[in-house]
């Protein structure tokens, strides 16, 4: 297996791969860990989920950002497959529930796909070669903010293009 990680992180860095249950289960579980601190911190976590040198898949250490990004490096020894990253504590302010036209360009830069946790315990999936986003569960699968109000972002469909997503966060 070290082979492959080697060979993913020389011949095709930062390639996209499709979403597979290995790497839900991986994002789910981080994203979970992060939501309680990103409440109680009102900031961002992120990071990225890959193979690391020994083969294994895994989530990187969370990086801590501000309330509305974050910023992380792709660790040493490690061929990413995702980032991953929170959208902080629930703000009337912001578009909480919904990943952004920066989310999606980010990870397409980076040709690889990400996933998102939302206050509303939204998780999304950012396909970055398709250019689309898809919830992959809905309201209350991950935690909930403690002052969320559900109707605050209007409707949420389950799958935006990216087009659409413009459309909805400057609407």
């Amino acid at each position: 297996m070290l082979r492959l990680v080697t060979f993913l992180a020389i011949s095709m860095p930062f390639a996209a791969f499709s979403q597979d249950a290995a790497e839900v289960e991986v994002a789910r579980e981080i994203l979970r860990s992060l939501q309680g601190p990103s409440f109680a911190k009102g900031r961002e976590y992120c990071g990225f989920i890959g193979y690391d040198a020994t083969g294994t898949l895994r989530a990187s250490e969370p990086w801590p950002g501000t309330q509305a990004s974050c910023y992380s490096e792709i660790p040493d020894n490690f061929a990413a497959t995702a980032s991953y990253h929170t959208h902080g504590d629930f703000d009337m302010g912001f578009i909480n529930e919904l990943p952004s036209d920066i989310d999606v360009e980010s990870d397409a830069a980076l040709r690889i796909n990400g996933y998102v946790s939302t206050p509303g315990g939204r998780l999304w999936f950012i396909d970055s070669e398709k250019r689309e986003v898809r919830q992959i569960c809905s309201v209350g699968c991950l935690p909930v903010a403690p002052g969320y109000y559900k109707a605050a972002d209007g409707p949420i469909a389950m799958r935006y293009s990216f087009e659409e997503l413009i459309d909805k966060v400057t609407n």
